[in-house]
């Protein structure tokens, strides 16, 4: 009696993990990420208190109360400068790693406080630095490998840049609503700086 029980309950078990298989045999199926810059990336100037300001080698933002700077996406920290000749002394700048910018540079400088160290590996809208408020604000732009915005050769003070309107052109296509109009064209670094 005792191995008849034992071959019922065998065979009870036997058709339950028949029928449940397929459920444990199927993975959970990890999010599609498509490779536009809204699947890719974050918005990092959702806040109301974030201000938009003029565009030139990058794009300034004014923050109205100390603000979480944001990683716009997948990226390795390449450089985290606290004594930088930037006005404000801060410079911070990471490489995406994923996305259709991969690959690509994002410096944020001035007036920052809380830089994340170089080698660390960010997601997207995880803070990397603090903003504060008051001059000289903080400025986004696209950088070359060593932390230098594209357009620093041929920049002149106040005036917009192709690279400038390239960060801008990224930033509203993540939702970001910028001080000056951009224009038509890419959000990639491709052609002339300025």
């Amino acid at each position: 009696m005792h191995s008849r029980s034992l071959g019922v309950v065998a065979g009870a078990l036997a058709a339950i993990l028949l029928v449940t298989a397929p459920a444990f045999a199927k993975a959970k199926p990890k999010p599609h990420r498509s490779h536009t810059a809204s699947a890719d990336y974050v918005n990092p100037f959702t806040d109301p208190a974030w201000g938009p300001a003029r565009t030139d080698m990058g794009v300034d933002w004014i923050p109205n109360k100390p603000l979480p700077v944001l990683a716009v996406g997948d990226a390795v920290i390449l450089g985290s400068d606290r004594h930088a000749p930037w006005p404000g002394g801060k410079f911070i700048y990471y490489q995406l790693t994923d996305g259709s910018h991969a690959g690509d540079i994002i410096y944020v400088a001035e007036h920052l406080s809380q830089l994340i160290d170089a080698g660390t590996h960010v997601h997207a809208g995880e803070k990397i630095a603090e903003a504060l408020p008051g001059y000289p604000y903080i400025e986004m732009g696209w950088a070359d490998q060593y932390g230098s915005p594209i357009a620093y050769p041929c920049y002149h003070e106040g005036e917009q840049t192709r690279s400038g309107k390239r960060m801008a052109r990224f930033l509203q296509s993540l939702g970001a609503t910028v001080y000056d109009n951009p224009g038509p064209g890419l959000s990639t670094e491709d052609g002339e700086r300025c």
